[in-house]
């Protein structure tokens, strides 16, 4: 039908450009459209790097650091979870190593999710560990039913980290955490670190 007062078509545009994310040879790296990125090694579910827009490296990473899941990583954001520092003895966590499991486990990325906002788009990963996917000896030294959900969010301006702990079991128990970060700050840098739930 052929009408004389026909709205405009409306015009088609690209779509904004979004964040992208791989997972190759046991890494999660996510980047931005303005170039800001960040690593997660899936041994530990430690981040190794966290990078400005620039190509500035935010984080410590040491050079004695082994990336090939044989030991905890020294450097970047490395979880501590059931227990922070040597366990205490006679206590549930004495026969776990210091600093508790997870950072010598193996964590499952559970996906992605991405927002849009004037200020620039973001990515937030999430990362899994149950007591299913523990080390026989771990899950004999800790045997409690739990599940993990470690979450990396990136933004222009902010790298935010959060860490939910479930209880999955009947038996109820204490824990320690630490989302342990080693910033690599140049002398004469600020650091604005900011904690929501304090």
């Amino acid at each position: 039908m052929d009408r004389s007062n026909k709205p405009a078509a409306i015009p088609v545009t690209s779509s904004l450009p979004q964040p992208s994310v791989t997972v190759a040879d046991g890494n999660v790296v996510a980047s931005l459209p303005s170039g800001e990125s960040v690593v997660v090694n899936l041994f530990g579910a430690t981040v190794t790097s966290w990078k400005l827009a620039n190509g500035h490296e935010l984080l410590f990473l040491s050079e004695k650091a082994v990336l090939d899941g044989s030991k905890p990583i020294r450097g970047g954001i490395p979880l501590v979870f059931p227990v922070f520092g040597p366990p205490p003895k006679n206590h549930a966590t004495s026969a776990l190593p210091q600093h508790g499991f997870v950072r010598n486990s193996f964590w499952e990325f559970l996906g992605k999710s991405t927002s849009e906002s004037e200020s620039g788009a973001s990515v937030k990963l999430d990362f899994g560990l149950s007591n299913s996917m523990l080390t026989d000896k771990f899950k004999n030294d800790w045997a409690y039913e739990f599940g993990l959900v470690y979450s990396v969010t990136l933004s222009k301006r902010s790298l935010e980290t959060s860490l939910q702990v479930q209880n999955k079991g009947s038996k109820s128990f204490e824990f320690q955490t630490l989302l342990h970060s080693y910033l690599g700050l140049r002398y004469g840098m600020i650091a604005h670190l900011r904690n929501p739930h304090l």
